[in-house]
Formats: structure tokens, sequence, C-alpha cells
């Protein structure tokens, strides 16, 4: 298994751990658990610096963003006691295409990578409604990046004949807004809009005949906005 999909296995462990811990000091009464699975579409509002590498051999103001796109999801959550929960959310990991931007543009795509961010987070439902549950939340996110690929466009229109990438990985903030609509007595419908701070470096080393291996890096912000909908059902 992936090094960085172990680490991400063991971190989503650890908060499943500490929100059973949390649980088992509630009152019986006051804990219970849903499990949600649903369909969330992410546009990564992502910009990236200038891309820094040798004079002479890297053009200026050349700079990338990413296309939006559309994942599945899947969400547990742990009543911890009264109106407080705390909830682990992962999606199946997009593959993000990077698009030259300024001096780049006319390279067209010019990398690709699958992204994972799980997030833990502490959530407040605004309970006593009788016909949805709204809520709200604050955590952390950890992104990491694996299946990273250049395209060949952009080892053409740098002059390498292959490039390998990394992509940093990133610890940040998420925040979170929804609404449950009950549909019966345990089932309902959620629907919810997240918002996540990313900050990574991407760093490309390509190979160059006549020069040797050339790397630049760009530095890449993003905050993924997060609009899903899920079907859920709690026990």
């Amino acid at each position: 298994m992936n090094n960085k999909v172990t680490r991400c296995v063991t971190w989503l462990w650890g908060a499943l751990v500490a929100a059973y811990c949390a649980t088992a000091n509630a009152q019986s009464g006051d804990t219970s658990s849903a499990l949600k699975i649903g369909y969330v579409s992410i546009n990564f509002r992502a910009s990236s610096g200038e891309l820094i590498g040798p004079l002479g051999t890297t053009p200026r103001d050349a700079t990338a963003v990413i296309d939006s796109v559309r994942t599945a999801t899947l969400v547990y959550e742990h009543r911890v006691s009264g109106p407080w929960s705390v909830v682990t959310q992962i999606g199946a990991p997009p593959t993000l295409q990077f698009k030259g931007a300024g001096s780049a543009a006319a390279v067209g795509q010019i990398g690709s990578a699958k992204a994972w961010f799980p997030a833990v987070l502490a959530t407040y439902s605004f309970i006593g409604l009788e016909t949805s549950r709204p809520y709200v939340g604050i955590g952390a996110n950890y992104a990491f990046f694996t299946q990273r690929h250049a395209s060949l466009a952009y080892n053409r229109a740098f002059g390498g004949t292959s490039s390998t990438v990394g992509l940093k990985s990133s610890l940040g903030a998420v925040a979170k807004l929804g609404i449950e609509i009950p549909i019966s007595n345990r089932w309902m419908v959620d629907i919810a809009y997240s918002r996540y701070w990313i900050n990574t470096t991407a760093t490309i080393v390509t190979v160059t005949p006549g020069i040797g291996s050339i790397q630049r890096e760009a530095g890449i912000k993003a905050t993924p906005e997060a609009f899903g909908v899920s079907l859920g059902h709690r026990f």
C-alpha cells in the first residue's frame, strides 16, 4: 500500500478512536451514530504561483489552474452529547487536471494527480426543529496526492523527454454548513457545503537532452468548495 494511503488510514483510524472515546463518556441516551453516502461537486478555486526554475529555460509568468471535479463521499458521525458530534469524512480521490495559465496557457493540460483530503470536524446541530436539523462544523483536513504525472505537452513545451512530479502534503482547516432533512425515523437526506484550505508546492523534475535534469517549482493555494447531497442512516 502507498505510504501516504497508509498514513491516511492511520489518521482516520485515530480520529475514529478519539470519537469512540468521547462517545463512551457521554450518557447512553445522548449518543448515536450516522453513516452518510453521497455525491459532491468540488470547485477547487486554486491559484498557483509563478513557475520558478533556471533562467533561460523557464518562461516568466507560467502558472496553472485546476478544473472542477465530482466524486463520491462517505461521512461517519458520532454524537458526543446533546447537539455536539465528531464527524469524519472522506471522498473517493478525484483526478485533478492541471491546466497551463499565464504564459503557459497554450500548453493546455500540463499534468494530473489524484487528490485525497480526509477531514475530521466538530459539529453543532440546531436540534428541536420538527422538519430539519441544520448544523455547522469546523475542523482539519489532511491533503495529499498520488498518481502524479506531467503531460506529454508539458515535456514538449519545456524541451524534456520525461518528468517526475511531487506535490507536498498539506494540513489545513475545513468548515462546513449543512442541513439534515428526515425522510423516516432513521433515514435522512443531507445537503452540505464544505470549504477546505489547502497549501502545497509542486516540484517538477524534467529530463532535458543536452542539459540534464531541471527542477522547477510552483506554490499552489487552493480553497476548494464542495457542494454535496447524501443519503444517511442513523443507528
